[in-house]
This record gives C-alpha cells, structure tokens and sequence, in this order.
C-alpha cells in the first residue's frame, strides 16, 4: 500500500508531497529528504558520463527499505525526482515501475499548464493533479491487494 507521493524538483526542493492512510506527515517529509542521497549516488554509478537518459534508467527501483517502510525511486529527465514510500511489503517491480509511468505521465500533462512555470520549480497545487495522483494510488493499492 502507497503511503507517500512525492515530487521533488531538480534542485532538490519539494514540489509536491502527500501522504495516505498515514496522519504523519512530518516523518515522511524526513524520509524523502533522504532519500535523495540513494538517487543522486544512483544516478552516478548509473550514468557518471551520460545525460541521457533511456526509459530502463529513469525507474531506479528499491532506494532502501526501513523497518516500517520501503523507498522506490524515479528521475526525469529533467532530473525531476519521484519518491514513493510503501508498506513495508515487496511490492512487485513491474507493478511500481508501472505506477512511476503513470505519475510521470500526470506530471508532464501538469507542466505542460502555460501557466506552470517549471523552470522556477514551484509547488504543485493543481487540484486536477492532486485529484489524479490520488485516483492513481488509489487503483494500485486495490490492485496491489
């Protein structure tokens, strides 16, 4: 089960963060910070020399797990970062990797807003894309069941 969604831009600053089923919010902000530092060091013993990237390369996969939780990791491009925590359950790779498209998805229709200014990083507060996230994790914790 999903617990967390977050974006974080490509200078590291939180754009988007929403937690589910969980009332602790705080705890996932720190957990997310984190994790940051499992991407950055995966991205350099993926691709040291390389700025492109290929569909294989943008899901990075399990970041870590915790005893309460796990950390899966997606980047951009643009070097936009994805983090989702889960339960502390294996969730089948195919299955997140597929949820990291379908968020990747969301996000490019979001910027794609003339309004959006993606290169000042601003918070996300489209009530369309919080809406579809939240539709997106509700479908793969029913699926996931």
């Amino acid at each position: 089960m999903i617990n967390c969604v977050a974006v974080v831009g490509k200078s590291n600053a939180p754009l988007f963060l929403k937690t589910y089923h969980v009332p602790e919010t705080l705890k996932f902000h720190y957990t997310v910070h984190t994790s940051l530092d499992v991407v950055e060091e995966k991205c350099t013993i993926r691709a040291p020399s390389s700025t492109v990237s290929t569909p294989q390369d943008m899901y990075l996969g399990l970041l870590y797990p915790t005893e309460e939780f796990r950390i899966y990791g997606y980047i951009t491009a643009t070097k936009t970062k994805f983090i989702v925590v889960t339960d502390d359950v294996d969730v089948r790779s195919p299955l997140m990797e597929q949820f990291c498209k379908n968020l990747h998805t969301l996000y490019v229709n979001m910027v794609c807003n003339p309004f959006y200014a993606i290169e000042q990083e601003q918070k996300i507060e489209s009530p369309v894309f919080i809406r579809q996230v939240e539709q997106l994790v509700q479908r793969f914790n029913e699926g996931s069941r």
